[in-house]
């Protein structure tokens, strides 16, 4: 019993020493302008082996724990972060597709065709175009024809790796311009900002091969103009 006492009591006066030895330090961020739990992902991906995060909802803090390097990557990263709301315009691009002959749009044809490259290549039977304004936290819709409307939230931008992430992404069927529209199109999405991101819909009885280009910019900030 004393024996595995000491060797309790050993362990636990061991652990300081061991995190002493490893360098490992604590830090202690409160977001301003940002969910914590927006960017406790992000920040992850940073750390090294032993780094560990925890998110304290109530406060709005992040308290990381990892090599003092790494923490002060980890503190540049929230600063940038941790801004506020930024306004973004997505540039929408909705092609229809021709229908195929039913082998469905990914399958393979006998020939050996790949679909899916026929799908970023084919040539549309119509265009629609829209511009969605959206800013983080927020979202948005804009038309696409009569017949579809793009809806998304933004999550956050990371600006390190300058992409949008968006919570919710959905590309809606119209049966009537006042309906609330059939999703089509549906889930989260991270799209690089400033590139075109290639989107293939399945075709379906009601809505044939559908090809959605989304291009994020960032919106430069506009300073209110001074009181005279």
């Amino acid at each position: 019993m004393r024996l595995r006492t000491w060797l309790a009591w050993s362990l636990v006066a061991s652990v300081p020493l061991w995190l002493a030895a490893q360098q490992i330090e604590k830090l202690t961020y409160v977001l301003k302008h940002r969910d914590v739990r927006s960017v406790a992902a992000r920040v992850a991906e940073e750390l090294g082996p032993q780094g560990q995060v925890w998110v304290d909802g109530a406060r709005n803090q992040l308290t990381v724990q990892d090599e003092p390097g790494r923490l002060s990557q980890v503190r540049h990263l929230l600063s940038e972060l941790d801004a506020p709301a930024r306004r973004f315009a997505i540039a929408a691009q909705l092609d229809v597709l021709p229908r195929t002959d039913g082998r469905g749009l990914f399958k393979p044809a006998p020939e050996f065709v790949d679909m899916t490259a026929w799908a970023q290549s084919a040539k549309p039977t119509a265009t629609y175009e829209c511009v969605l304004d959206i800013t983080e936290g927020k979202g948005g819709a804009c038309a696409l024809g009569k017949g579809y409307r793009l809806e998304a939230r933004a999550q956050g931008y990371d600006p390190s790796r300058r992409r949008l992430a968006l919570e919710s992404l959905a590309l809606l069927k119209l049966r009537e311009p006042s309906d609330a529209g059939v999703p089509v199109l549906q889930g989260a999405a991270v799209l690089p900002v400033g590139a075109p991101t290639v989107l293939l819909v399945n075709p379906t009885a009601e809505t044939p091969p559908l090809r959605l280009r989304a291009t994020p910019n960032l919106l430069p900030e506009v300073q209110p103009p001074e009181a005279r």
